[in-house]
């Protein structure tokens, strides 16, 4: 685990993923293959804050599978105890739970299956919140991965980002899923490309999945800049 944050000319993002009202980190997206970290979200977010974090990156892994709710009280308690930003996602696909959480100060809320199932949605949110809406990408073998990476589409990554992008779309988070969960570094290729087909909408990408080592960090230097660890 990383001990401090250093800021430097990109943003170094710590993520919380949670599970059963615990923090975890899950294998390849794997529900079956899970590491437990630490049993208080709350207390782990405020180590982050403390070490430097500006923006905390949270993901409900319940509701990414099932459409539970029962961890917002938990991200809501982290936004109110520490008042800091943070960014999350799991399962958000109507505008009610959008509205609930920026409403609730929440600055990003990360939108992932919906992007690719409603169309419609997403286009409402994106002229509706511009500032507020990010996209995560999840992709194993190139191909979109929605329902929590539980099912695989047909959708190749970069045809979606430039999709998205072009109807607004300014934030992106990309996930190689072979990556996630396994400390061997991102793809940094795949989101290299991936930066390039949307930069001409101004788009940022933050890379995620992988990250192990300072060498990760070193490397994201160039686009995208952004780095989930």
């Amino acid at each position: 685990m990383i001990q401090k944050i250093i800021m430097t000319n990109f943003q170094i993002i710590p993520a919380i993923d949670i599970k059963d009202g615990k923090c975890v980190r899950l294998l390849q997206g794997d529900y079956n293959q899970v590491n437990e970290y630490s049993d208080s979200p709350v207390t782990q977010a405020g180590v982050w804050y403390s070490a430097g974090a500006e923006l905390l990156h949270i993901v409900d892994l319940d509701a990414a599978k099932d459409g539970s709710n029962a961890n917002h009280k938990i991200v809501f308690e982290i936004q109110k105890r520490y008042n800091k930003n943070i960014e999350i996602g799991g399962w958000i696909r109507d505008i009610t739970t959008v509205e609930k959480f920026i409403n609730a100060g929440i600055k990003y809320v990360i939108i992932g299956t919906a992007a690719v199932k409603s169309p419609e949605f997403l286009e409402v949110i994106l002229k509706r919140y511009p500032k507020h809406i990010t996209v995560g990408i999840d992709a194993k073998n190139e191909y979109i991965a929605t329902d929590g990476w539980l099912n695989s589409t047909k959708l190749h990554f970069l045809d979606f980002a430039k999709k998205i992008a072009s109807i607004g779309c300014r934030r992106i988070i990309f996930t190689d899923i072979s990556r996630d969960g396994m400390l061997s570094a991102p793809n940094f290729e795949a989101t290299c490309k991936l930066a390039q087909a949307v930069s001409e909408y101004g788009c940022s990408v933050i890379a995620s999945g992988g990250v192990a080592k300072i060498d990760d960090i070193i490397k994201s230097k160039a686009p995208p800049a952004l780095l989930i660890v």
